[in-house]
């Protein structure tokens, strides 16, 4: 075939081939076929003579892409790579590229460009990895044994059924599924139903098995064919170990015998009672009435009763007691066989409609006690009368004006403590406090010796209160005061000033040594246990000590003084005892000054975030970004976290920055999306205080919704030992957090002190190795176990990991070799502003 005959046919391939075919000469677009404009977006007429730059996302990615693509062309060899390309319209298509040069011999004269579409491709496989994973997961987390049969051999099994037998791992793979069963005949019995279940059907029973150990166990058996026309592929068998629920019933049925020996041998009658009817009764209740307890099934209750008038009075009576609380105690005159009446004592509980409604009567008889009570009463009635016939006499004007005087006395004494005094612990109050530190500096100045002020805050009592409830909270104040006032002197004044602050007063001491004394002592019996409301809890606190006259001349600025230092023992940890500086004065006055200033950031605009990419290093894509807060202080400039967050943590001013984060993130997150740029999960750190907001699920939702934001975009990260402090409230958060669909991840991982018997219970995503570890992996043997320990770990729960803060080479070279794909670091990226978006997604095939 000549050339000339050849050329239809080569132009109808270029033309209909189901891939993209453009040829560049001199780094311009010339002729392309219909397939690549279909790819890019562009009208066949707009490609012939642009430049070829147009089809990247930057300038450096082309200039990357052109220089490895122009080493292999030059040298004659194909160029391939995989890549993102940029639409007509700004969005991105990721595409495999494959080059060559039209005439080898001459590289210089063009290049034909061959573009593949791998959209499709890469989702399909995504969803088929996903699945196989969420299949995967459910076989290794299912409750109940499973096991695959084929030839009546086990040819895989789950963790639950190898736990269930006693063996491990992967003992039981490829061995008859005889060592299950008790006997041979058990065995060939089970083995009769194949033909039952050839039809499609299931088949289930109950039977003994038997453990490798021996014992035995009674299980529910349930099995079916994978697929009845094909048998050859064997078939699934669950195993559920019934034992526990056979135990419950053999203790039922002792139970029941039990109550009915009970029933038909107690002292008191007892019967049960359905609308009208007596539907049941026991030979003591029969006995009373006269009757064989087999003839009452079904008889009237109105013929127990001498008239129907007195049965209907009663029944009201105890209808109505059974309706509002369940139970009824009345008394009765009755009637026995033959006419007789007799009093009795009637106890009824009512029975729940789905148990068949009606009450339980236990009767008793009661008319000996009931003459014995009309006598006493009538003989009480008669002494009550000449009592007070002699109690008027004996009343006299003196003893009513005495009387008068002594109440009066008592209840100024009251109306005075209840002034100075706290209600709750009894302690002196705010009120009375002055009058002490007054006395306490006047004593010490005539004495020439020196007075503490020692000011008291319980550590984190508000997380008691919020959590146990405000009377637990006030019976461990009530604990407290009492240890307090056990510590110390009859001379000494311990104040309670309100909520969790305590003053202690100690005069007439000889110098420091004294406080310290005295405060280690508080220290150590408020570390010991207190019983509040059955709750154990141990309080401990923080103490500030100012002494007179080394720190303060007038009681005011005493106070003040410990009150400084006090704070500096929480900033110092907690539980601990701080005496006051000069120096502190100047550290509050700058703590002040720098929560005024926060305050203002956060509601005048001065904040804003800025983000950093994680790297999948397997795919050299960015998979997230991170949202990090700075604040741009006109004084200051830009200033990182670590130096305001603190502040606006003790402060609480943390809820409203965290939310205005959220705010900000969800918004930047739409208009990202409106642009085009690559749809990936955004992560958003929660403080400790955020994070226990009752209602923090419904204020996430809200501010998803007013951004027409996917909760799939939006990550939340949180810290070990915030999800610690409260473990099933943290659990309930979390649960309502991961079924709205936002993603999880645990911040600094291995920092904390999660359990493991915990961690596998939060519905996380992901696990994030500290950066801690991360800076000494190369040269720290206990650091590179520790990370090695968390991937694996991960791995097990089929968690993604990320490590935090990976700045080298080699520190990445060394978590890809154990498994860590997934970046972020100074390597890839500083954190950058919103503006930089493009810098941002373009760290990925950077990384590669």
């Amino acid at each position: 075939m000549n050339r000339m005959m050849a050329m239809p046919e080569l132009l109808a391939i270029f033309d209909h081939a189901p891939v993209g075919i453009v040829f560049v000469r001199g780094g311009e677009l010339q002729h392309c076929n219909r397939r690549f404009c279909e790819l890019l977006g562009y009208e066949e007429g707009e490609v012939f003579g642009q430049p070829a730059r147009m089809l990247y996302e930057g300038e450096a990615e082309y200039a990357r892409l052109r220089l490895w693509a122009r080493e292999a062309l030059l040298a004659g060899d194909p160029f391939d790579a995989e890549l993102p390309l940029r639409r007509r319209d700004g969005t991105t298509i990721y595409c495999r590229l494959h080059a060559a040069a039209i005439d080898r011999d001459n590289p210089r004269q063009g290049t034909v460009w061959i573009v593949e579409d791998l959209e499709e491709q890469t989702r399909v496989r995504d969803e088929l990895w996903h699945a196989q994973r969420d299949l995967e997961a459910t076989f290794a987390a299912a409750h109940v044994g499973i096991m695959l049969l084929r030839d009546r051999s086990i040819v895989r099994c789950n963790p639950r059924l190898s736990e269930m037998f006693g063996y491990f791992g992967s003992q039981l793979i490829g061995r008859s599924a005889r060592l299950l069963y008790v006997s041979d005949a058990d065995f060939e019995a089970a083995g009769e139903i194949y033909p039952l279940i050839a039809a499609g059907g299931t088949h289930r029973r109950e039977q003994w098995l038997r453990r490798k150990d021996g014992t035995t166990f009674w299980a529910l058996i349930s099995g079916r064919f994978i697929d009845a026309q094909h048998p050859d592929l064997g078939s699934v068998w669950i195993v559920e170990d019934m034992s526990e629920r056979k135990r419950q019933d053999e203790r039922l049925q002792a139970a029941l015998a039990e109550q009915r020996m009970i029933f038909d041998n107690a002292a008191f009658g007892i019967a049960y009672v359905s609308g009208r009817h007596l539907q049941r009764c026991n030979d003591r209740f029969a006995d009373m009435f006269g009757h064989e307890a087999a003839t009452l099934g079904g008889q009237l209750v109105e013929e127990f009763f001498p008239d129907a008038q007195s049965c209907t009075t009663f029944s009201e009576q105890a209808e109505a007691g059974l309706r509002r609380r369940g139970d009824y105690i009345g008394e009765a005159l009755v009637r026995r066989r033959g006419g007789g009446l007799f009093w009795i004592r009637g106890t009824a509980k009512r029975v729940s409609f789905t148990q068949g409604g009606g009450a339980i009567w236990v009767v008793e008889d009661i008319t000996e006690r009931r003459h014995a009570q009309e006598a006493l009463l009538r003989a009480h009635e008669q002494l009550e009368s000449r009592v007070a016939e002699r109690t008027a006499e004996l009343k006299t004007a003196n003893v009513q004006l005495q009387s008068e005087i002594f109440e009066r006395m008592q209840a100024e004494k009251r109306v005075w403590h209840i002034a100075h005094h706290d209600a709750l612990t009894g302690l002196p109050n705010r009120s009375l406090l002055q009058d002490r530190v007054q006395q306490a500096l006047i004593a010490a100045e005539r004495s020439h010796s020196k007075v503490a002020v020692l000011f008291l805050d319980l550590d984190r009592f508000k997380g008691i209160n919020d959590s146990l409830g405000h009377d637990v909270g006030d019976a461990l104040l009530k604990g407290v005061a009492g240890r307090l006032l056990e510590v110390v002197r009859d001379v000494d004044t311990v104040c309670r000033l309100g909520g969790d602050e305590f003053v202690i007063i100690l005069g007439a001491i000889t110098g420091p040594d004294d406080a310290v004394m005295i405060a280690e002592r508080i220290i150590e019996v408020l570390g010991e246990p207190v019983d509040a409301l059955g709750h154990s809890l141990r309080a401990s606190t923080s103490i500030g000590v100012s002494l007179f006259p080394d720190d303060a001349a007038d009681g005011q600025t005493l106070l003040k003084n410990a009150d400084t230092a006090m704070y500096a023992a929480k900033n110092r940890g907690r539980n601990n005892f701080q005496f006051f500086s000069a120096e502190m004065n100047a550290a509050a006055l700058r703590f002040f000054q720098l929560e005024q200033r926060l305050r203002h950031a956060v509601s005048g605009g001065e904040l804003v975030l800025h983000y950093q990419p994680q790297v999948d290093t397997g795919t050299h894509r960015v998979c997230g970004l991170e949202a990090l807060v700075r604040w741009h202080n006109p004084k200051s400039g830009l200033l990182p976290p670590a130096e305001f967050i603190p502040v606006a943590e003790e402060t609480g001013l943390i809820v409203d920055l965290g939310e205005w984060v959220l705010r900000e993130t969800c918004r930047q997150i739409r208009e990202w999306h409106d642009a085009g740029w690559p749809r990936v999960p955004v992560a958003v750190n929660l403080s400790a205080r955020q994070f226990q907001q009752p209602d923090l699920v419904a204020r996430i939702a809200a501010i998803l919704d007013a951004h027409g934001v996917a909760p799939e975009w939006l990550e939340l990260e949180i810290t070990e030992s915030c999800l610690m402090q409260q473990v099933e409230a943290s659990l309930r958060q979390m649960r309502e957090l991961a079924e709205m669909g936002i993603r999880l991840a645990i911040d600094d991982f291995g920092t904390g002190y999660s359990s493991l018997s915990y961690l596998k219970r939060f519905p996380v995503h992901r696990l994030k190795i500290d950066r801690t570890f991360v800076r000494d992996l190369c040269t720290d043997r206990e650091d590179a176990a520790i990370v090695t320990s968390i991937i694996g770990l991960a791995r097990t729960l089929d968690l993604e990991v990320v490590a935090e803060g990976v700045e080298t080479t080699a520190q990445l070279a060394a978590l890809r070799y154990e498994g860590c794909l997934l970046c972020q670091g100074f390597l890839f990226s500083r954190p950058r502003p919103a503006e930089e978006v493009a810098a941002i997604f373009a760290v990925g095939a950077l990384a590669g």
